[in-house]
């Protein structure tokens, strides 16, 4: 029976059938349950021949056609927790498939929204859009959306708020700052570069005690936020940002109890420069946040690629977090996390999908993938990463992250109704053996049949229930004419600075820092 698309409070909803994958049994053979949502929460999870009054009540309504339930049926489905992306940018949703073989700044030269400038509203609503449609295919329910706003004001948040709350999704949004503009490697460029291409490398300070004033307005213009929507607090990294700027997000934490996520430790040039300008804190970035009252239960690292082992201790210790984005850090050739590290600290660990511009899509079960076979390959003995862990970072560890643990995450009762049913009739589960290894390491996002949303079932069959996708697909081909312009003007103007970032690259390859994080060294 095809669901009903409507949630409202008072809906009723039945999935019957279903394998329900729950982490604490056995991951590779759930058994069958019926699961039962009222409104937007799960109200049980129980055996087929439990709750049969219940049940037999449900079905009673469905016959006399009462449109406030419904039952999905669960037969030859795998229900599982929605996925939780807990890094991802959707300000560059429109370069998918734009770059490849190019190093960390020269991407940033041409990605960054203050490169881009201000965007029409069309464009703003339509990119919102497209990476949360993609989301939502992949059956991801749950988005940390880490937004640079440009420009910085309420027009532009509520456009991409209001995106948001049209196509269903769930999103803890923050909106990134930063006032050191200058990139990361600039340290590294060569002597006599030109006085245009400095320009560009260095950009313009920002304002942070105006960056702090309109962080915390939103807060409170926004209070409550609609449905689905969340807050979180982001510097874009710690190098990026001045003292005044870190001590005043630490006290919005704080003061709001609102989740924090920064770049910390993407590429290399950011350790050299945690090295050359914090040996006032032991040349560590870790231990300046800390210092600042950055680091705490509710700070998550995105990346954390060159960071030590001491480093990884004190992490662990506070109990913040990591959210791993293996797709972004191959691509744009900043190396490999130290993930087996990561595990026997105990740390918290998350995934993301990070910018479609630099990991190409937002489909969790890539970066699930990645995430077993990259700790694999760190060892020849047994790594104890196996496929259950990265479904719980794609899970309850990106529920901890966004600061939503007991929320979402699980399908347990009381818990949020962000579920997604898995066809096991795809090919990816011929013959099924194994749930979460095959999840992990056969899934593609093709087997992604339903997905509901905080009660509301927003994909049937593959096919989003909030968007006409004809339509939009004529109105992104509009945009995409403007985009594609933009665009070229914009390469045209950057690439001055590509020749002296290329140098500046090679000059940070000669430095020694201590670590190395590539998959493979060059041979001597």
């Amino acid at each position: 029976m095809s669901p009903d698309t409507r949630g409202a409070p008072d809906q009723l909803t039945l999935i019957r059938g279903a394998r329900v994958y729950d982490r604490t049994l056995d991951v590779h053979r759930p058994t069958v349950r019926d699961v039962i949502v009222e409104g937007n929460r799960i109200a049980s999870v129980s055996a087929p021949d439990e709750l049969m009054d219940r049940k037999a009540r449900i079905i009673d309504d469905i016959a006399r056609k009462r449109p406030d339930v419904r039952i999905i049926e669960g037969n030859d489905k795998l229900l599982i927790p929605g996925l939780v992306n807990a890094h991802y940018h959707s300000y560059d949703v429109l370069a998918k498939g734009r770059f490849e073989d190019i190093p960390f700044d020269v991407w940033a030269l041409h990605s960054q929204p203050a490169y881009w400038g201000k965007r029409s509203k069309a464009e703003l609503r339509t990119r919102t859009l497209l990476g949360a449609m993609e989301c939502l295919r992949h059956g991801i329910t749950t988005i940390q959306d880490m937004n640079s706003l440009v420009p910085q004001d309420e027009e532009t948040l509520d456009i991409i708020l209001s995106a948001y709350a049209e196509i269903g999704v769930r999103v803890v949004f923050s909106i990134a700052v930063r006032d050191i503009a200058a990139l990361d490697i600039e340290p590294f460029m060569p002597p006599n570069v030109p006085t245009e291409v400095s320009a560009i490398v260095s950009g313009k300070p920002g304002d942070a005690k105006a960056d702090l004033a309109f962080v915390e307005a939103q807060i409170k213009r926004l209070d409550p936020l609609p449905p689905r929507l969340h807050w979180a607090l982001s510097p874009s990294g710690p190098q990026r940002c001045s003292t005044v700027l870190l001590e005043g997000i630490a006290e919005l934490s704080g003061r709001y109890k609102l989740p924090v996520f920064t770049h910390v430790y993407e590429t290399r040039a950011q350790l050299a420069k945690a090295r050359s300008h914090y040996s006032d804190h032991g040349g560590s970035l870790v231990r300046y946040m800390a210092e600042l009252g950055l680091l705490t239960e509710r700070t998550t690292l995105a990346h954390s690629i060159y960071v030590t082992v001491e480093e990884i201790d004190e992490i662990a210790k506070v109990g913040a977090g990591v959210v791993h984005n293996p797709l972004a850090n191959l691509k744009l050739k900043n190396g490999v996390a130290p993930l087996l590290h990561f595990k026997r600290a105990g740390i918290k660990l998350a995934l993301g999908c990070d910018n479609c511009s630099c990991s190409d899509c937002q489909n969790l079960f890539q970066s699930m993938k990645l995430f077993t076979l990259l700790a694999a390959g760190m060892d020849t003995e047994p790594s104890g990463v196996l496929a259950q862990d990265a479904i719980d970072a794609a899970t309850v560890g990106g529920a901890r992250a966004v600061g939503l643990a007991g929320m979402v995450g699980e399908i347990r009762p009381g818990m949020v109704a962000d579920l997604v049913l898995i066809d096991l009739t795809d090919l990816a589960y011929l013959p099924f053996n194994s749930a979460a290894r095959q999840l992990v390491f056969s899934e593609t996002g093709r087997g992604v049949h339903t997905v509901m949303v905080d009660g509301q079932v927003v994909l049937v069959d593959g096919r989003l229930t909030k968007i006409d996708e004809s339509t939009f697909r004529r109105e992104l081909g509009e945009i995409m004419e403007a985009v594609d312009r933009d665009y070229e003007q914009l390469a045209a103007k950057q690439k001055p600075a590509i020749p002296y970032l290329l140098q500046a690259n090679k000059n940070l390859k000669q430095a020694k820092l201590g670590l190395s994080r590539l998959v493979c060294e060059e041979l001597e």
